[in-house]
């Protein structure tokens, strides 16, 4: 006869969203277990403050990613959850009442179907949101558990925004630093499907990027050199979802808890940021323990972003897909930053509430403005970023600019960190195509996928950088594979 399962269950608020938007998973239980299908029902709260959906303008929402981690009781072996998945069917998820879950797929890539969920608003609302009895189906059977074997399981959340599918520009008719435009024409490029692009040339088809003029390490097309960017490459046309904040130190550390300790060694620090540790307190087994949980986590290399997003289901954002991120559809403003002009409110202008703290808080800035961004090349004090959703929670006015949110609604994409994305302007990196993570790292703690063309996991060659203007392309091929002080991370998923 076949028997229940002992489970330890571990409800956990992933990541630092915990003190902005307070996303939260409690009440974590399992019901209805089927010893035939051999599935189990994970049933969990979920809630999280300043949600929105909304019809007009941006016309798009806010959500959760949910993923699970399960290891035999007792053992250090962490492993991804497969949640049920049926092509086109329901998939045997409970949604409650106001909420719809959205299995992932994979339409890119061979890694398995039911890596996690998006649960979100079925419905026009804006504010805080409460869905009780949340239920997911995790098909045990499939991770190779029997009906009576101990297991314990944790469940994850993280903030991410909808960036639904439609043309957008890319470059804001700038030239200084390698820019796209259309051709030679100083225009900025309408990007319009994800169809396969000519790169380079001076015809006013192609995607071009004003000579290459100015970039720290220029693309290997120009004016007088063109390559084909693939259909398989993410263009940004397509519907996404991006992480609404940076990687947390708190998100990260919840990372390392779930590595054993060989994994762990290539992954964990020291983190030093002006001869400060990120993380600098270890618990009897060794896991690391943030500090500033509430803090981006930064002083990271590409390897450790790419380990991150791959036990996490998600993936690196291309370049283009960071404008499209930050701009949406409209025209392209000369010099623009995430919030649509080119208006900084800066850091050392403003005076700080609970500074230092999960609940730091920005109380004057320039004039009437609180503040919109912490610059990347001026950081606060010791040398630190300010903590994820400061500036929306300070703000007076909640406008974009004042707020330092993107057209979507995503949270500092210029200031704080830079955002870490793979480049067009390299050969390997135009083989990116689109590749989600499987949920499991190596036995060393390195990204899973053997394929190095689709994340150059450890080389970091096609990977470059974003700060500050959003069309600026100077780091577009920065191809750094060191940790560096003002590195940050954050991750993207195919909406289809």
């Amino acid at each position: 006869m076949k028997k229940s399962l002992l489970i330890l269950l571990l409800g956990i608020c992933f990541g630092t969203q915990l003190f902005a938007n307070n996303i939260q998973i409690s009440n974590v239980s399992l019901t209805s277990q089927n010893v035939f299908a051999d599935f189990y029902m994970v049933e969990f709260d979920l809630s999280w403050d300043n949600s929105w959906r909304t019809n007009t303008y941006e016309s798009n929402w806010d959500a959760a990613w949910v993923f699970i981690k399960f290891t035999p009781k007792n053992q250090e072996n962490w492993q991804h959850a497969t949640l049920n998945y049926v092509n086109g069917t329901s998939d045997g998820h409970t949604a409650p009442a106001g909420s719809i879950i959205q299995t992932a797929h994979n339409t890119y890539g061979t890694t398995t179907n039911g890596i996690g969920v998006f649960i979100y608003r079925s419905a026009v609302g804006i504010g805080h949101v409460n869905f009780q009895d949340v239920r997911l189906r995790w098909n045990y059977g499939v991770n190779g558990i029997a009906d009576d074997e101990a297991v314990e399981i944790s469940v994850h959340a993280i903030e991410m925004v909808y960036v639904p599918q439609g043309a957008f520009f890319a470059g804001d008719g700038q030239g200084d630093f390698g820019q796209f435009e259309a051709g030679n024409t100083g225009l900025p490029f309408q990007i319009t499907s994800e169809a396969a692009l000519t790169l380079g040339g001076t015809n006013s088809n192609n995607l071009s990027n004003h000579d290459a003029v100015n970039m720290l390490n220029a693309d290997d097309f120009d004016y007088g050199q063109t390559q084909t960017l693939p259909a398989d490459f993410p263009k940004g046309f397509a519907a996404f979802y991006c992480m609404k904040y940076e990687v947390s130190q708190q998100q990260y550390a919840d990372f390392l808890a779930h590595l054993n300790m060989t994994q762990k060694t290539d992954r964990d620090g020291p983190f030093y940021v002006n001869a400060v540790d990120v993380f600098p307190v270890q618990d009897g087994n060794g896991y690391a323990i943030a500090d500033f949980p509430w803090r981006p986590m930064h002083y990271i290399s590409w390897a450790d972003m790419a380990a991150y997003l791959d036990w996490s289901g998600l993936r690196p954002m291309s370049e283009l897909e960071y404008e499209k991120a930050c701009r949406g559809p409209l025209d392209g403003v000369p010099n623009e930053l995430a919030w649509g002009n080119t208006s900084w409110y800066l850091e050392d202008h403003y005076t700080y509430e609970n500074e230092g703290t999960a609940e730091e808080l920005i109380l004057s800035g320039i004039g009437q403005h609180v503040g919109n961004a912490n610059p990347n090349s001026v950081y606060v004090g010791s040398g630190r970023p300010v903590r994820c959703g400061i500036f929306a929670a300070s703000a007076t006015h909640k406008t974009r600019e004042e707020t330092g949110a993107t057209y979507w609604g995503i949270m500092e994409m210029s200031g704080n960190c830079y955002e870490m994305t793979i480049s067009v302007g390299n050969s390997q990196s135009r083989d990116f195509s689109g590749l989600h993570g499987d949920g499991n790292v190596t036995g060393t703690g390195n990204g899973s996928f053997t394929l190095l063309a689709d994340w150059a996991f450890v080389s970091a060659v096609g990977i470059g950088y974003r700060s500050s203007e959003v069309s600026t392309r100077y780091g577009a091929n920065y191809n750094n594979s060191d940790r560096e002080n003002w590195h940050g991370m954050r991750g993207v998923r195919s909406a289809n």
